[in-house]
């Protein structure tokens, strides 16, 4: 069920405080790259800076990815015949 809220996930009710912290981080990081302070602040209330950094280069790590994947045009899930 969560996993289907995510698209419109700020107006879903199923994520906690802390859950909506990261996926504001998240959204912030992919969508706009620079964190304004009012998300980081929001997520130094759940997370201590080894969180923070490990949750950063998480984020960081499948933006990588995806952005690779896409320059190539690669498929992970091709569509079977």
């Amino acid at each position: 069920e969560e996993c289907d809220a995510l698209a419109d996930w700020r107006s879903s009710k199923l994520f906690s405080e802390k859950e909506r912290a990261v996926l504001a981080y998240a959204d912030t990081m992919t969508k706009d790259i620079k964190v304004p302070d009012a998300v980081f602040a929001e997520l130094k209330r759940h997370f201590d800076d080894r969180q923070i950094v490990e949750l950063t280069v998480l984020i960081g790590s499948y933006n990588m990815n995806a952005r690779v994947l896409t320059a190539l045009e690669l498929d992970l899930e091709p569509q079977s015949n």
